[in-house]
C-alpha cells in the first residue's frame, strides 16, 4: 500500500506544495521547491527531485499526490 493519495480534481497550479508528487512525462516526480518566474509572476516554476525545472502555467492542471498525514 502506498502512502501517497490522489487529491480531488481539479487542482490548480497554486495548490501544488513542496513535497507533493506530480505526474509529468509518464512518471511521478517530487516537488523540491516552487518559485515565481521572472517579473511577470505568472505561473510557478517547479524544481523537481530529478533536478529539472518545469513551468506550471496558471491555467494548467497536473495530477498531484500528497503524502497522507496520520495523526495519533
Amino acid at each position: 500500500m502506498s502512502d501517497w493519495c490522489e487529491l480531488p480534481r481539479p487542482l490548480g497550479p497554486f495548490d501544488v506544495r513542496r513535497g507533493d508528487r506530480v505526474l509529468l512525462g509518464g512518471g511521478w516526480r517530487g516537488v523540491r521547491d516552487l518559485r515565481t518566474p521572472g517579473h511577470s509572476g505568472r505561473g510557478r516554476v517547479l524544481h523537481l527531485d530529478d533536478g529539472r525545472l518545469y513551468l506550471l502555467r496558471p491555467t494548467e492542471r497536473l495530477p498531484v499526490a500528497r503524502r497522507s498525514v496520520v495523526r495519533p
